[in-house]
């Protein structure tokens, strides 16, 4: 209940300070004043407040409410954000310098969205896994699955029940469990390779006699573990490179407000 609270709270007040800076805006252009002045200083100071969640995690110890409300604030207040910068950048974007902003801008904000929809789905997508992993464990993990599956295949040959196994381990599994998905993987993660691999190898029980059979069984519990494995690197590997992506450009985007603040009015200046 305290969720829901936190979010009505949270959306109500987005839209309050929404609905409240377009007022002051179109009373701004109805006094003839300075729009963009407005919307920029609205702008930085709305940028601003997303620093809040980077120092609220530095002072974890004190007692400043709970860091899940305070990302709840970093989202709802990054929308906002979002919605002032369409209306205080000009259109169309001029000059290297204002391409380079707007550029940090939207990908920050873009990264920032997807994170926060990753942080909402990620657990309920790793639970339906039945265990846990850390991303420290998982390489050990893969390894010691891999050279299980190959003693399993050669096991098989050797006591000539599986040769029709051992030759389909030799070209189809091998490769699966000796090397790492791909970055399409990580992104996007899904089942359809094990799904593939458990269906092949369920075809090949006609071929094979009752060790051949255990033998299948005990390799398609394999492809499942490794599929989990990978699973689970992919969706902690994606969350980091997507956080270490956002927090980088946005201190890039900190330094270019200052940058472009300046500019503006060393240029009004000037003038």
């Amino acid at each position: 209940m305290k969720g829901l609270q936190r979010r009505l709270f949270s959306v109500t007040s987005t839209v309050f300070c929404l609905a409240a800076t377009l007022a002051v805006l179109q009373e701004v252009r109805h006094q003839l004043g300075d729009e963009s002045t407005f919307t920029g200083w609205t702008l930085l100071a709305s940028t601003m407040g997303l620093y809040l969640l980077s120092a609220r995690k530095k002072w974890i110890r004190l007692k400043l409410g709970p860091v899940a409300g305070w990302l709840q604030m970093h989202m709802y207040m990054g929308v906002f954000a979002s919605l002032v910068f369409l209306t205080h950048i000009g259109w169309p974007i001029r000059g290297k310098f204002e391409l380079a902003l707007a550029f940090a801008f939207v990908f920050v904000a873009f990264t920032g969205v997807v994170l926060g929809v990753l942080n909402r789905t990620t657990p309920r997508r790793l639970a339906a896994i039945p265990r846990d992993y850390s991303v420290d464990q998982i390489p050990a993990l893969q390894l010691g699955v891999a050279s299980d599956a190959h003693d399993v295949a050669m096991q098989s040959s050797v006591l000539g029940e599986g040769a029709t196994l051992s030759e389909y381990y030799q070209r189809r599994l091998l490769p699966y469990f000796q090397s790492q998905r791909s970055l399409l993987y990580i992104l996007a993660p899904t089942g359809f390779r094990r799904r593939a691999l458990l269906r092949e190898l369920g075809d090949l029980d006609r071929y094979l006699g009752e060790r051949g059979l255990q033998s299948r069984a005990n390799l398609a519990a394999m492809i499942k573990v490794k599929d989990d494995l990978d699973f689970h690197h992919a969706i902690q590997t994606r969350l980091k490179i997507l956080f270490a992506a956002h927090f980088a450009l946005t201190w890039s985007l900190a330094i270019l407000i200052a940058v472009h603040v300046v500019l503006v009015y060393r240029f009004q200046g000037a003038m």
